[in-house]
């Protein structure tokens, strides 16, 4: 007959219990952690502890800027090492390239291209209008004595004028009827004075440099 030990059943007890914890995993201390969200970034504190920092809307403190501030800004990224005189001169060379631009895109119209063609291809009263009137004046000057042949020459001089606007009249006329042919639907805005002008400086000046000889057909 055994004896009744009961300290030995508390030990049986404790060692399958110690060997139970064993078996089971413990669980890390990240993983019962929980993930903080990208939206709003965490700090740690000196306890420890994970503290949440919510993002402030950014206010808007300088007023916004005119379009000369904003191009003389683009301007300085482009040219960071300019100096104000530089940065002015640049300004300046970039206007003049637009105006360029714009003036070459208007000359490039089929309407002026054949305006400058008719022109060129004939002899006109007009271009002599500026020799003429370069002439009278050193006559005049010469002729002060003489005021009769001083009256002469100031009447020749408007003779060739009002002559210079019945041709340019004519020509336009003509060149109507052309331009209703080759451009229809063309808009002739403008136009008249720009035959005028044109037939009115001299032919080497003229810009842009006639490309057709005097007689040809256009």
């Amino acid at each position: 007959m055994g004896l009744f030990r009961p300290y030995e059943q508390n030990t049986d007890k404790s060692r399958s219990r110690s060997e139970r914890t064993k078996l089971v995993p413990k669980s890390s201390s990240t993983d019962t952690q929980p993930e903080s969200s990208p939206a709003a970034p965490a700090t740690t504190g000196t306890s420890g502890k994970v503290k949440v920092t919510r993002r402030q809307p950014v206010r808007k403190t300088e007023p916004t800027m005119s379009r000369k501030q904003a191009e003389a800004a683009r301007m300085q990224r482009l040219h960071p090492n300019l100096s104000p005189k530089e940065q002015r001169k640049a300004d300046r060379e970039a206007r003049y390239k637009a105006r360029a631009e714009a003036w070459d895109r208007v000359e490039a119209s089929p309407e002026r291209v054949l305006a400058r063609d008719f022109v060129d291809t004939r002899w006109t009263i007009t271009e002599f209008l500026l020799p003429a009137m370069i002439l009278v004046m050193a006559l005049g000057m010469a002729t002060v004595n003489w005021p009769v042949i001083s009256s002469l020459i100031m009447l020749s001089m408007w003779l060739l004028l009002i002559l210079s606007f019945i041709n340019t009249w004519l020509m336009w006329r003509s060149f109507k009827r052309i331009l209703a042919q080759r451009v229809p639907g063309a808009n002739s805005r403008g136009l008249l004075m720009y035959i005028y002008n044109r037939a009115l400086m001299i032919r080497r000046f003229r810009r842009p440099a006639p490309r057709i000889k005097r007689g040809e057909a256009i």
